[in-house]
C-alpha cells in the first residue's frame, strides 16, 4: 500500500539584522518545523549580513537560529 505524501507547509524565514529589524525575507515550502529549522541554520550559516533569523509558520513562531558568536 502506497505510503501518503508528506503534507507541504508554507514557511516564512525572515533574517533579523543587528538591530532586529526584519532584513530579508524568503517563503519556502517544506514537508515539517524539522525541515524549516534546518533549511534556516543552512541559509544564516552561508551568509555574513545577518545575525539570526526567525520561521514562521504563519502566525506560529517555528524557532530562532542565531549564528555562533566568535570566541574571544
Amino acid at each position: 500500500m502506497p505510503q501518503p505524501a508528506a503534507a507541504i507547509r508554507s514557511y516564512r524565514i525572515y533574517f533579523r539584522d543587528a538591530r532586529h529589524g526584519i532584513a530579508s525575507v524568503r517563503e519556502v515550502d517544506l514537508a515539517s518545523d524539522d525541515e524549516a529549522h534546518q533549511l534556516a541554520d543552512l541559509m544564516l550559516e552561508k551568509q555574513t549580513a545577518y545575525p539570526s533569523a526567525e520561521v514562521w509558520d504563519r502566525a506560529r513562531l517555528v524557532c530562532t537560529v542565531r549564528r555562533d558568536e566568535p570566541a574571544d
